[in-house]
């Protein structure tokens, strides 16, 4: 339902998916943080059998140094260490799965749905754990981000795109004038340790708003849904067992599934594939 006959934000969480065959997903990203370990501090062997181990499926690899940065909502890019990265690849290149001293992450360009996608990261954290017996993860996030661009397409954005998601975007300039960026920031919080950052608008020919977010040719709207659980409390932190993770990361999914399903119209549904 669009307008006012929509019901409150979260009033509900949606769980049932409408298959979108030509989804605007540029990618999805999965990711477990976690202390330091000791058994990656000591030296390759643990990283190497977890490469090993990811062979079949991730044939390639790439092993480097990576600067982290952090965001956090309303403060500055901070940088963190520099460490080790082991990025492996899947034989398309479609997926990308990284592991530092801190951090697992999964990321995709084919996503295939959420159950197969979070199926995909509880296989790589349960792979972790049988080799560094990792205990438990101070942070789990799934992040989405829907990226609109074409003529085609924009020129309908008021149509695709629910209002409180657009900004100015739609809005009635006089002559000479033009919108050539504007994005909005936001930030949701749940009981518990569930938060949702969510980053929307309209971005120019090159532009972005996030550096490991390679820019495109033309003019684009981006709907960026970053839903996540954090524990600072290392005795509340998301335990390591695949259950525990199964369940975290299917929920990070469904609040961003539930989200995007109340900022995007029913046309946008069918416009990209989908039978709502």
């Amino acid at each position: 339902m669009d307008g006012t006959e929509r019901e409150a934000l979260f009033e509900h969480v949606l769980v049932d998916d409408v298959p979108l065959p030509d989804a605007p997903l540029a990618r999805v990203i999965g990711q477990l943080r976690f202390g330091t370990l000791s058994v990656l501090a000591s030296g390759d062997d643990a990283a190497q059998a977890f490469v090993k181990e990811l062979s079949e499926s991730y044939p390639f690899i790439e092993q480097g140094l990576e600067q982290t940065l952090l965001f956090t909502p309303g403060q500055p890019i901070q940088q963190a260490e520099v460490g080790k990265v082991w990025r492996l690849r899947s034989a398309d290149r479609q997926s990308v799965v990284a592991l530092t001293n801190g951090a697992l992450t999964l990321e995709t360009e084919a996503y295939t749905g959420r159950t197969n996608f979070c199926g995909e990261l509880v296989r790589l954290a349960g792979i972790l754990q049988s080799v560094t017996r990792v205990p438990s993860y101070n942070r789990i996030a799934v992040r989405y981000t829907n990226r609109l661009a074409g003529a085609a397409t924009l020129t309908q954005l008021t149509k695709l795109v629910q209002p409180e998601f657009l900004g100015l975007v739609g809005a009635p300039m006089g002559s000479g004038t033009q919108l050539s960026y504007a994005l909005s920031q936001s930030l949701l919080s749940f009981e518990g340790a569930a938060k949702l950052l969510v980053q929307f608008g309209l971005l120019p020919e090159d532009g972005t708003f996030d550096p490991t977010l390679p820019p495109i040719g033309e003019q684009n709207y981006v709907l960026d849904l970053d839903s996540y659980e954090e524990f600072p409390d290392p005795r509340q932190a998301l335990r390591g067992e695949a259950d525990a993770v199964s369940k975290a990361a299917i929920a990070c999914a469904e609040r961003a599934h539930t989200l995007f399903r109340w900022a995007v119209t029913e046309e946008f549904l069918t416009h990209f594939g989908g039978k709502p």
